[in-house]
């Protein structure tokens, strides 16, 4: 299928020097560290009640989560971008019960949970006295987890193994949903053929009005979009929009402006468009079998994508110059520093040459989040136990751990800042001060801010709490935490602000919005 373009009205991009427009041109800002650059104008000081003013926000309801991702915004030159894989639901005859109907039912991974503990846990469920109901039954679920889960188990798991218990006999048993797998690939003609078929497993009739009540009468359906709205109003430039396959939120990458030209990691393709016009220059097929999380970095006359493997790819052509497959994952973006690419790979931190796409280093890391680079200092944040936020010096030769810092949370996704020899890491439910050199805790508290990475601006932090609810405005400081606002947004909480001058650009769940500090 040919794209569908409609029309509506001196350098490739380096990580080492900032943009002259101080614009965000790409995933994380001008030099891809979250610093909004020194032309940023915050106040200085922020009323109590303090409010953004709204300048505006799209008229097209656009799609997020399981229906348009996760990705960030850029906003560049006048312009801003936004790439996503545009879902919606068409009827069909046929049936599947697949993820998202194993998903709708409740089910999720067990992980590291040991049997003998899931038994257990089927077998109280199976068996609680009827006198337990309302808050006496949340107690004691509560003490059931705390009492028969590791820590690590609870925050991953704990609030569904409650609500198991709340559900008492009409839960999903675990016998189920390993009977609904086994045909997880499989397409039903019609609704007959898959009702004939759930009955024939003889599921308890509660348990089999559950599963024929999730099975969809549609099929989801996507496109590859690509949308350029004037940053001024929110009126679309132009759309550039052509067939793709459905992939969920797998598919929340943030595109790339490079001299020119926006890069967008979508469901099957790598594509790069004149930001001017929106007309396709070029299309390279991506390797996952869904689109990728990680956002492109552009850099040398390369675009580097990790996307299960570390890629690169020719800006003027979309050739692929080199694939290194030690990269694992397709969530966590590339950085780079001196001509090495730094990856966080699934359960390291990787080095690669730019040039040759060879494997220059192995370290400690992995994980989902970004790497942060202040002069020869890089930042790693990760899911490796013990080493949850890591520190090392960058030589030629190799880099040097300088600190480590373990936590015990949820997600290791956000992506931190320096600034002025400290480091800040707001998220995975705290917001943590440490010094650069040395790894002292300087401040810490917790806070409801989880996967979307915070920006810096004018010596002060940005960053969502309350899933998006609030941007809280923190003084960048390492004597004292201290909040200077908290202001309403709504905002879209796995994705990530932009800033350009006054101005903050942002997704919510349906919409692209601008909102003014004045």
């Amino acid at each position: 299928m040919k794209p569908n373009f409609i029309p509506l009205a001196a350098l490739a991009f380096g990580l080492a020097s900032s943009s002259v427009f101080a614009d965000w041109p790409q995933w994380r800002g001008p030099d891809r560290n979250g610093d909004a650059g020194s032309d940023s104008e915050l106040p200085e000081t922020f009323a109590e009640d303090y409010e953004l003013t709204k300048r505006w926000e799209t008229s097209e309801e656009i799609p997020s989560d399981h229906y348009g991702g996760h990705g960030s915004v850029i906003a560049t030159e006048g312009m801003v971008f936004l790439s996503l894989v545009w879902h919606h639901d068409e009827p069909t005859e046929t049936r599947k019960i697949d993820s998202n109907v194993l998903s709708t039912l409740g089910y999720r991974g067990l992980g590291g949970v040991p049997d003998e503990t899931v038994k257990a846990m089927e077998h109280e469920r199976m068996n609680l006295s009827r006198r337990l109901r309302g808050e006496a039954l949340d107690e004691w679920a509560k003490n059931w987890v705390e009492t028969n889960l590791d820590e690590k188990s609870q925050l991953s798991l704990g609030s569904w193994v409650v609500s198991r218990f709340k559900k008492g006999k009409a839960a999903i048993p675990f016998s189920v949903y390993d009977t609904l797998k086994t045909v997880s690939k499989k397409e039903f003609a019609n609704q007959s053929e898959v009702e004939a078929w759930v009955d024939a497993q003889g599921f308890d009739p509660v348990i089999r009005e559950q599963i024929v009540k999730a099975i969809p009468a549609t099929k989801k359906v996507a496109d590859d979009v690509v949308l350029c709205l004037n940053a001024d109003d929110g009126k679309v430039i132009w759309r550039f929009e052509t067939k793709g396959k459905p992939t969920g939120r797998s598919s929340s990458s943030t595109p790339c402006f490079a001299d020119g030209k926006v890069f967008a990691a979508l469901s099957e393709n790598l594509y790069c468009l004149d930001a001017k016009s929106g007309k396709e220059i070029w299309r390279a097929p991506l390797t996952g079998k869904n689109g990728p999380a990680s956002s492109p970095l552009a850099s040398g006359g390369t675009v580097f994508l990790q996307q299960n493997r570390l890629s690169a790819f020719d800006v003027e052509t979309g050739g692929e110059r080199w694939s290194n497959t030690a990269i694992k994952g397709a969530n966590a973006s590339p950085a780079i520093w001196k001509g090495t690419i730094l990856c966080n790979s699934q359960n390291e931190f990787i080095g690669v040459d730019a040039v040759t796409g060879e494997t220059r280093w192995k370290l400690p890391g992995g994980g989902d989040a970004t790497p942060v680079v202040s002069g020869d200092h890089v930042i790693v944040t990760s899911k490796t136990d013990g080493k949850n936020l890591v520190a090392y010096r960058l030589s030629e030769t190799g880099p040097e751990e300088l600190w480590s810092e373990s936590f015990l949370a949820r997600r290791y996704g956000s992506s931190p800042v320096i600034f002025q020899n400290a480091v800040y890491h707001l998220g995975s439910e705290h917001h943590l001060c440490l010094d650069l050199e040395t790894g002292e805790n300087l401040w810490e508290r917790k806070a409801q801010s989880s996967i979307s990475s915070p920006l810096l601006a004018n010596g002060k932090l940005l960053v969502y709490e309350n899933r998006g609810g609030f941007v809280s405005v923190i003084a960048a400081r390492k004597d004292e935490y201290k909040q200077l606002a908290r202001i309403k947004v709504g905002a879209l909480y796995c994705a990530s602000p932009a800033l350009v001058g006054k101005d903050l650009y942002f997704r919510t769940g349906k919409s692209v919005v601008s909102l003014r500090f004045d």
